[in-house]
């Protein structure tokens, strides 16, 4: 697979090369990746005392320790921008990724310990929102010069996810360097020669006409399902579960459902109490437990046995998050599948109106701004560092991650609708209560709850341990 990702980075390449000798063109706004790095940033209004420091826990494919990045051309190009910043504000860029876990637990450990431990960070929004109520951030309205809504911070969705309580918003991205990678939830992948094979319509077919729902979905899903005795044969996906709810999450975000809706007297109140989330609910666990579509995981070494199950052809769908479609093991299906790995948001429920199903979950990854930063300078050096890297447009970001981890357009323009147009889940705001969650949904699949029993039960637990 990486010789034919390599052949269609090469042609890219050539392509660019041959249209850029052949012309000028400049972007609506005036960007063009030519223009000198001073010509795109404003010049500097002072200096940065010591060392800039950036930390992150990120362990995706492209992070911002260029070292750490699987991206040799890529990496380069933000070791070079480092160095401008350098020049341009007389100080040292250090970036470097550590173990999982060890920002929050250095942070957290003593003010002393961390002083200066990290100017920006880059990590989950849920370990994000663990600092933020610790005290340990500054907020991205607080720098000088720092516009957050501008475009190149993150899409709409994005902020909202990390707003938190106070109005003020505590996480960001990088849109136009795409480090991290821009992940989002209610990912559906599936294996389009399992489909295929058992003359199934493609889903990417049906969404370009309309067509993508739950009914077409529990067609396929009925129809790929071809299993001797317990294990043997194929199924749809595997058994969503307490320890696998990603599927009943989608299933919910798909008709409309919310963990949280707002409310003028207590801020938030549990949004689960709705006939969307009943009745995604009651659909889910109908074709669970009537068609008999499901595998299920048993006695598997792996750390990620869903993934594992798909890989291995038991499961034509595999309900994730992006970092699965982004990960380029060998036991991940972008190394396995080529061009039979297929990207797709989750079916719509009859009662959804959004623009997606996909959301925005406290996994995601965002940059994040120590309490300890410089806000009269921090600003103007963010805007500068994270201006599209050299050779690069406004767009440059789009090129980089279609033409390295998909091998369908269409799949791609899928993806980019599901980022730019998600919306959050809340679970940032309940990381307190999303065992107990998963526990209760859990047991409606299973048949030992009711929808309507499951989202009373819901609603003391997130209201009562919200924050």
């Amino acid at each position: 697979m990486r010789h034919r990702v390599f052949a269609k980075f090469c042609f890219c390449v050539l392509a660019l090369a041959v249209l850029t000798s052949a012309c000028s063109v400049q972007s609506a706004d005036g960007y063009h990746p030519n223009d000198s790095y001073t010509d795109k940033v404003e010049t500097k209004a002072g200096t940065f005392s010591g060392v800039f420091r950036i930390k992150t826990e990120a362990s995706d494919s492209l992070t911002l320790d260029p070292h750490s990045s699987v991206s040799s051309t890529r990496s380069e190009a933000m070791i070079a921008r480092y160095e401008q910043i350098e020049e341009l504000f007389e100080c040292t860029v250090e970036a470097q990724q550590v173990k999982d876990g060890s920002i929050t637990s250095t942070m957290m450990a003593s003010t002393a310990a961390a002083r200066n431990y990290a100017d920006i960070f880059q990590l989950s929004a849920g370990n994000i929102y663990d600092m933020y109520k610790g005290g340990y951030l500054t907020y991205a309205q607080n720098l000088e010069e720092f516009d957050i809504a501008d475009e190149k911070w993150g899409f709409e969705g994005q902020k909202e996810m990390m707003t938190f309580k106070d109005g003020q918003t505590y996480g960001f991205r990088n849109i136009y360097w795409s480090a991290p990678l821009p992940s989002v939830s209610g990912v559906l992948y599936y294996n389009a020669d399992i489909l295929a094979e058992n003359a199934m319509p493609s889903p990417a077919e049906l969404y370009e006409n309309g067509n993508w729902d739950w009914d077409h979905f529990k067609q396929i899903c009925i129809g790929v399902t071809n299993h001797v005795g317990d294990r043997q044969g194929t199924y749809a996906f595997v058994k969503p579960s307490a320890e696998y709810p990603e599927m009943i999450h989608a299933v919910i975000s798909s008709n409309g459902g919310q963990r949280l809706v707002a409310d003028d007297l207590k801020g938030y109140r549990c949004g689960y109490m709705n006939f969307n989330t009943i009745d995604a609910l009651e659909w889910l666990g109908d074709l669970v437990r009537d068609e008999k579509v499901c595998y299920e995981i048993s006695g598997s070494a792996s750390d990620v046995p869903d993934v594992e199950a798909f890989v291995n052809f038991y499961t034509a769908f595999l309900a994730a998050d992006s970092s699965v479609g982004f990960s380029e093991s060998e036991m991940y299906p972008l190394y396995t599948f080529e061009d039979d790995f297929r990207w797709i948001e989750f079916p719509k429920g009859p009662d959804f109106t959004g623009k997606t199903t996909a959301y925005y979950s406290q996994y995601d990854q965002f940059l994040a701004l120590s309490n300890t930063v410089d806000i009269g300078i921090v600003g103007k050096i963010l805007n500068a560092m994270f201006e599209p890297l050299d050779d690069e447009d406004t767009d440059g970001w789009k090129e980089y991650i279609e033409r390295n981890f998909f091998f369908h357009e269409e799949d791609f323009e899928i993806y980019r609708n599901m980022i730019e147009n998600a919306r959050t889940n809340y679970s940032v705001l309940t990381t307190k209560t999303n065992l107990t969650t998963d526990d209760i949904l859990g047991a409606v699949i299973d048949g030992i709850k009711t929808p309507k029993e499951a989202t009373e039960q819901l609603v003391p637990v997130i209201e009562g341990l919200l924050g």
